[in-house]
């Protein structure tokens, strides 16, 4: 930590190491020091006529205008909140309404009058992970294959994160409904934060032998409707997944003289994005890879097909908080926040409820907005009102959320954690914008 003096009884307390910042902040804090302000994740704390600014954001002139000079780092990010009319569950309510099925949301307009053009007998939904509107743009040629077909915008579902997108499109359901809410969740079967997709502990990630997919059981959403499904993924037990294998397998399990549908996973360009961010030119390399397997691909496919390719979410560059380390906000908590690194939920002593959201909004109310749970569905964030809740919806989601706003991200693990170039989950509308591309066949 490096003091320093701006006026008599006006400090400047600069910290490069996070962790030393909010130890330090909280022996202050502990003294009798109190927060009278906040500007871009720095504090001013009082103790009688003494005032300290604390910061771990660098400046080369420290004087007077420090704190103006902090706050004109603000940057503000346009916000798209999640909508059950604009998404890929409206996609899937009108593919079962093609075939004369119950729906449980809107159907898609646009979709409807696409399959009234003809009678498809396959049916292909492909989901690129962290294909954004905004990767698409900034990595792809608008004579490659995914922007020549590109057909409308969509929202993701939220939280716009892997585990939740890609379970409610497989079930057609929101995440409030399969409990799938996040990368990982509390289990109190075993008392830990347990990681969905492999069952997992989530700071060590030791097995735990807790099957997640029996406590959270989900159907297919075409399992009704009289048509032979396939969910083609890959295998996530390899390190090199390949598109063209991918692809290859989705022909493959194309069955003839009957009606197809089919659910189609691949995990670029997302786990890219997380290691180089959204300007890199692997992202660029990758999704020409991408274009010319799609190009070879609809060439082999048959005819009366459609074919909608869409993303689970999009990406956001962005920087960490070492959110591990602020243990003025763990000593308030019951249990280890979960769920996600830009939708983190919270479950709280119930003697710090009141204290809570006043010191999380001191400390990190430019990054994130917090939320009691059950304001954020209420506002449908997670499903519609009508929606019956899966029975770990209220247990994971806890008492308050946090939805990240901007270019910061938790780091809620350990020191140890890989550091995020991208990511998502949270609301900007770089996470939240997913692009619909249409073929026809």
């Amino acid at each position: 930590m490096t003091a320093y003096q701006i006026k008599p009884n006006w400090e400047y307390w600069y910290f490069e190491n996070q962790e030393e910042f909010y130890a330090t902040l909280e022996d202050k804090l502990n003294q009798g020091y109190e927060i009278i302000d906040s500007f871009h994740l720095c504090v001013e704390i009082k103790k009688e006529n003494h005032k300290i600014i604390f910061s771990f954001i660098a400046q080369e002139c420290i004087d007077e205008k420090i704190k103006e000079r902090i706050q004109q780092l603000d940057k503000s990010y346009p916000l798209v909140y999640p909508s059950y009319e604009t998404c890929i569950l409206n996609t899937i309510s009108s593919i079962r309404k093609y075939y004369h099925r119950p729906i449980h949301y809107e159907t898609d307009p646009k979709m409807d009058e696409i399959l009234q053009e003809k009678q498809y007998h396959n049916i292909i939904i492909l989901l690129l992970d962290g294909l954004g509107e905004n990767i698409l743009d900034k990595h792809c040629k608008d004579k490659a294959f995914l922007k020549k077909y590109h057909a409308f915008t969509n929202t993701a579902i939220y939280p716009s994160t892997t585990a939740a997108s890609t379970t409610a499109t497989k079930n057609g359901l929101a995440p409030i409904c399969t409990g799938w809410l996040g990368w990982e969740n509390y289990f109190k079967e075993i008392d830990r934060n347990i990681i969905l997709f492999n069952g997992k502990t989530y700071v060590t990630e030791e097995p735990t032998g807790f099957d997640v997919f029996k406590a959270l059981p989900y159907s297919f959403f075409y399992e009704d409707l009289n048509v032979s499904g396939a969910c083609i993924e890959p295998d996530f037990t390899k390190e090199d997944r390949d598109i063209k294998e991918i692809l290859k397998r989705s022909l493959k399990n194309l069955k003839k003289n009957t009606d197809n549908i089919q659910y189609v996973y691949y995990t670029n360009p997302d786990s890219l994005l997380h290691e180089f961010g959204t300007r890199d030119v692997r992202i660029t390399k990758c999704l020409e890879e991408i274009n010319e397997a799609l190009e070879e691909y609809v060439s082999q496919l048959p005819k009366d097909t459609l074919l909608i390719i869409s993303a689970d979410h999009g990406h956001t560059d962005c920087k960490p908080i070492d959110f591990y380390a602020c243990k003025s906000i763990w000593k308030m908590l019951k249990r280890r926040p979960s769920n996600d690194s830009r939708c983190l939920t919270f479950c709280v002593l119930d003697e710090y409820k009141d204290k809570f959201m006043n010191l999380f909004q001191a400390l990190f109310g430019y990054a994130y907005d917090i939320y009691p749970t059950e304001e954020l569905i209420d506002k449908e964030f997670f499903g519609k009102k009508t929606d019956l809740p899966s029975p770990y919806a209220k247990e994971f989601l806890g008492d308050f959320i946090a939805v990240a706003k901007n270019e910061y991200y938790f780091n809620y693990k350990s020191k140890d954690n890989i550091i995020f170039k991208s990511h998502h989950a949270g609301i900007t509308a770089d996470e939240m914008l997913v692009p619909v591309i249409l073929y026809r066949k």
